[in-house]
């Protein structure tokens, strides 16, 4: 299953040649991760769990002009390993694939400042999510 969440282009976001800035893509991912973080995994988490970025690689496929539709940024699982996990991305809209990109994210123990492994909660919404 994705999760896709509506992003807006705002005028800010445009550079110079006057399309959407290749930084700009890297808050789009992360409005969709935290989005998706709040409505699938709140949930199976303590208070003092969490996830943190440690990697990310994007692909920049076509630019993107300033628009009023808002763009799609569809989220999913890719992998779940002990204490990380990948989620795969895209930005898109109906015609066009814009970028697409692999986060992984490592398990964190906000309290103990460090790794940890993924809950079993965890690791049964992050399931629900899982697709190539």
């Amino acid at each position: 299953m994705r999760h896709v969440y509506e992003c807006a282009v705002r005028f800010d976001d445009l550079d110079a040649y006057g399309h959407v800035n290749n930084v700009t893509f890297v808050e789009y991912l992360q409005e969709a991760r935290i989005d998706f973080a709040h409505r699938y995994l709140a949930d199976a988490l303590a208070p003092h769990e969490a996830s943190v970025v440690v990697h990310q690689a994007i692909d920049y496929l076509n630019p993107v002009p300033f628009r009023t539709e808002p763009l799609q940024v569809g989220v999913w699982v890719s992998r779940i390993g002990t204490s990380s996990f990948e989620v795969s991305c895209d930005v898109r809209d109906d015609d066009t694939v814009f970028a697409r990109a692999v986060v992984t994210l490592v398990a964190y123990d906000v309290a103990e400042q460090r790794p940890r492994d993924l809950s079993a909660a965890e690791h049964a919404a992050l399931t629900g999510f899982l697709a190539p």
